[in-house]
């Protein structure tokens, strides 16, 4: 697997939080670590997001237009107004 160097700058609030989940918190062995699990979890609550949405819309599919009406933009600026 191919790598590559960031370096980010912290302010001094979340350079102790950091430096606590690596020294006192004992999780995680390094700095990279650490960060590299954040955007792991990152990226698995984007799938998640992503599989949620497919599903949701896969729902709406099925439901067919028997359940949808046709409406116009001056019903959708109407209802608005009443809102």
């Amino acid at each position: 697997m191919d790598r590559r160097r960031v370096n980010i700058v912290l302010d001094d609030e979340l350079a102790m939080h950091l430096d606590r989940r690596i020294e006192r918190d004992g999780g995680f062995k390094s700095v990279d670590e650490y960060v590299g699990e954040l955007i792991r979890r990152d990226m698995e609550d984007d799938a998640e997001a992503a599989a949620f949405l497919s599903d949701l819309l896969s729902e709406a599919l099925v439901d067919g237009e028997q359940h949808y009406r046709s409406v116009t933009a001056e019903d959708v600026i109407d209802r608005n107004r009443r809102s």
